[in-house]
């Protein structure tokens, strides 16, 4: 896409236009081109795809920050800024000095091998290979790995990623088969480096992707694939193995701007600033490193945020005060939004409700319009059924949870509404760009969405709902679930819990949000990950238990999935 910001110098001059007295606010030509503007400013390359933490990020934040001004919004950010900082840990990066030598032939890192997070930063010479079977000791069941009458230490242990037999929920081994536990018995074996392998088809690899380094000892770790434990093999050594890894926090920004109308109560609106960047994380491109700019996603809703900032500032009186929200790492895990949940600048139960728009510029010839949250308030359904604009083809879902961020929101039992008009083929690719757009369509959308909170504003406080859990097509594709929201930002050892839905198996076992799953079963739960990867092996219908941390303290409770 070509350079257009050099054409919008006339962004300090849009003109506000008046109030409709209508029933249905009426999208005009002005308001269909200030949305163009702000899409076209958001998606331009030399934003670079406005990855939280970038350059591309405070271009971004800068622009949404003069629309505020331009609207006389209160800064409500830190220290009577408009911005709200907050710190995230991004992945591991691993180093142009990661390499690995077998044979006197480089292989590839990410094709043929990785480092996992349990390895140190160090560089292993030449060394012998001995395969060590699965890495288990099991004496309650008569198995050790390591029973062989052979000097272990000093070499590198090539261990086999599955169990003796298999990994599902009837193993015998299961509760041997977290990863860590097996290289940590190396590490006591003496094992000068661990290499992992995996040739069970039935189980994902471990993860290349990693937010922290879990070092267990001084030495390196690396997954390797089958084709080059063919060659290990056959070598019965490895010339070099050098790990480099770094791990990154990077700091970004919530924008955040106040309309004060001198009421009780406060309406959350907000939309997502941020994309991918160059595609590093969630991109669905396949080939050479490109900006993804995320036009719909979500240049297209932060121009909806400012459009209805636009039109709300102009109302001489209201019964809602509002605060506009420009969140950011959306694409990390809602970690915006959640912080500021968390961190608000106005008290959780002063807010009325919110108002989340993500990714609504891709309205289809069917004109189908997607609205989310309509259980979490029982004013919800009936608004939708009377408001009767743009004959839009309206489906809805009751649930308040979803991979956007109103889910922040509602689980701080504040009631919610997601507008969204659908995937498409360019969602996270390259050519998520601003041709793409339907802006007459965006424009609608964003005029609906005013005629909404106008007709909110006669209905006093919204009474909030919890809601049942629905399915989506972006679950993950488990036969099981626990019913829980995990807290995306918790570093700390475990899967601590950020929201438990009704009536789902954690509900039923009194598992609480704040609590921490430290273990499933006979499965060791460290992380997210590990987490993925327990419900991955456990059937309907199975009871198991589960440990969990709370305020402090360990306790056991039955899960019945």
């Amino acid at each position: 896409m070509l350079n257009k910001i050099s054409t919008l110098i006339l962004l300090g001059t849009i003109f506000l236009g008046t109030l409709s007295a209508q029933e249905c606010v009426e999208p005009t030509e002005a308001m269909e081109e200030r949305l163009k503007t702000t899409i076209y400013y958001l998606a331009d390359d030399l934003l670079e795809g406005r990855d939280a933490g970038s350059a591309g990020e405070k271009m971004a934040y800068s622009y949404i920050i003069s629309q505020m001004k331009l609207m006389n919004l209160t800064p409500y950010g830190d220290n009577e800024s408009y911005l709200q900082s907050f710190t995230f840990k991004s992945p591991v990066r691993v180093g142009e000095e990661t390499q690995m030598q077998v044979n006197g032939a480089q292989l590839k890192l990410g094709e043929d091998f990785y480092p996992l997070p349990y390895s140190d930063n160090t560089l292993l010479g030449e060394t012998s290979v001995i395969e060590v079977g699965f890495g288990i000791t099991a004496p309650e069941l008569k198995y050790d790995d390591y029973k062989k009458k052979i000097a272990y230490k000093g070499n590198v242990f090539l261990i086999n990623y599955s169990s003796p037999d298999g990994v599902h929920p009837h193993s015998k081994y299961l509760k041997y088969h977290d990863l860590e536990n097996r290289i940590k018995l190396a590490v006591e074996k003496g094992a000068a480096g661990v290499l992992v392998y995996n040739p069970d088809n039935t189980i994902r690899n471990p993860s290349e992707s990693f937010n922290q380094i879990r070092m267990v000892g001084e030495i390196p770790v690396a997954f390797v694939s089958e084709e080059a434990a063919a060659k290990i093999k056959a070598a019965g050594k490895i010339d070099m193995l050098n790990v480099e890894m770094k791990e990154t926090e990077k700091t970004a920004y919530n924008v955040v701007g106040f309309k004060d109308n001198g009421a009780e109560k406060t309406v959350v609106v907000g939309a997502h600033y941020d994309h991918l960047g160059y595609g590093e994380e969630g991109s669905r491109h396949r080939g050479e490193t490109a900006i993804h700019n995320g036009a719909d996603d979500n240049a297209s809703g932060t121009a909806g945020l400012i459009e209805i900032a636009r039109y709300l500032s102009m109302q001489e009186s209201a019964n809602n005060n509002y605060l506009f929200v420009a969140f950011s790492a959306e694409e990390k895990g809602l970690l915006g939004s959640k912080y500021i949940a968390d961190h608000s600048p106005i008290a959780i139960e002063d807010f009325n409700y919110m108002i989340n728009m993500d990714m609504i510029g891709r309205l289809n010839e069917e004109r189908k319009l997607a609205i989310y949250g309509v259980g979490t308030s029982p004013v919800w359904k009936s608004a939708i059924e009377n408001l009767k604009c743009f004959d839009f083809q309206i489906s809805t879902m009751e649930s308040g949870t979803g991979p956007s961020d109103h889910t922040s929101f509602y689980l701080k039992d504040i009631p919610v509404l997601h507008f969204f008009t659908g995937t498409h083929q360019e969602y996270h690719k390259p050519s998520d760009d601003v041709e793409t757009i339907n802006y007459k369509g965006t424009a609608e959308v964003v005029a609906y969405i005013e005629s909404m909170i106008n007709m909110m504003n006669e209905k006093g406080e919204l009474e909030f709902t919890k809601t049942k859990e629905e399915n989506s097509g972006n679950a993950p594709r488990f036969t099981v679930t626990m019913g829980v929201m995990p807290d995306y930002t918790f570093e700390g050892e475990g899967m601590k819990i950020d929201g438990v839905t009704e009536d789902k198996p954690a509900d039923k076992a009194g598992i609480k949000a704040g609590d921490i799953v430290t273990k499933m079963g006979d499965l060791q739960v460290r992380d997210m990950m590990g987490y993925m990867q327990a419900l991955s092996v456990f059937k309907r219908g199975q009871e198991i238990d589960v440990i969990i941390i709370r305020e402090g303290k360990e306790q056991t409770v039955k899960v019945k999935f």
